[in-house]
């Protein structure tokens, strides 16, 4: 009897240890719509219990007779929990592209769409330059900020943003970016059958100093409503809730 006792709790040890080792590794969901994704299997620790973790944000093409603006200020933002505790926050491109958008046009549209951010409020967010590396990579955790293009595997996906993050202090460490070439890019105030660069960035970047997505229709004007289509612009300039949202984490 005494030995089955003994096999029954170290039987009870390891599934307890086992599920410990499982619960490190998970992804915290920000929302409904913010894709979990897999922990790098070398998610570089930060002294103990200070492992990295990641979230993706997906952000889709707009749905068939999605919403209408909203009128005035009210409370369309969400936080995402986490946020920069250094700034400002350097950022690299890859301009590289199989569509013949050239280096300065892409360079150009995302330093402006960092600028919006900027704008809003009084701490500056991003570095007033950035790097362009064509080694840059999307999804690799290196603390580079990577801003890419590539082929995503889903036709519905306009872009990608994923956040590396200390879940012990609520610190953001690295977020990468990636701009699905499944869809045509550019400069939609000229050839409105394309998807908007400037627009789209402005809302991944969004994401990238800690602000969710928003899904509620009642709120489809503001920048970080979660779905566009093509020819969309009012997503190049923030409303007064996605102001309302930076401001409540790094002030006016």
């Amino acid at each position: 009897m005494k030995k089955e006792l003994k096999w029954i709790f170290i039987t009870l040890a390891a599934v307890l240890i086992f599920a410990q080792a499982a619960a490190a590794s998970m992804i915290i969901p920000i929302n409904d719509h913010a894709a979990q994704a897999p922990a790098p299997e070398k998610s570089p620790a930060i002294g103990d219990g200070w492992q990295l973790e990641r979230v993706d944000f997906i952000h889709y093409a707009k749905p068939p007779g999605a919403g209408k603006p909203p009128k005035g200020s009210g409370s369309c933002y969400a936080l995402t929990g986490y946020q920069w505790k250094t700034l400002p926050v350097s950022y690299v491109i890859n301009p590289a592209n199989p569509q013949g958008l050239s280096e300065s046009f892409i360079t150009s549209t995302i330093w402006t769409a960092a600028e919006t951010w900027d704008a809003a409020t009084s701490s500056e967010l991003f570095n007033n330059s950035y790097t362009v590396d064509s080694a840059a990579q999307y999804g690799v955790q290196d603390y580079k900020n990577s801003i890419v293009f590539g082929d995503y595997p889903d036709n519905n996906v306009i872009a990608v943003t994923s956040m590396w993050f200390i879940p012990r202090n609520h610190r953001m460490v690295e977020f990468d970016m990636e701009f699905n070439t499944r869809y045509t890019w550019g400069d939609a105030s000229i050839n409105a059958s394309t998807m908007d660069l400037q627009n789209i960035a402005t809302h991944e970047l969004g994401h990238s100093v800690g602000l969710n997505d928003i899904y509620s229709t009642s709120c489809s004007a503001v920048t970080m409503y979660g779905y566009s289509s093509n020819g969309e612009l009012t997503k190049r300039t923030l409303e007064q809730p996605d102001i309302e949202g930076l401001r409540a984490m790094y002030g006016l």
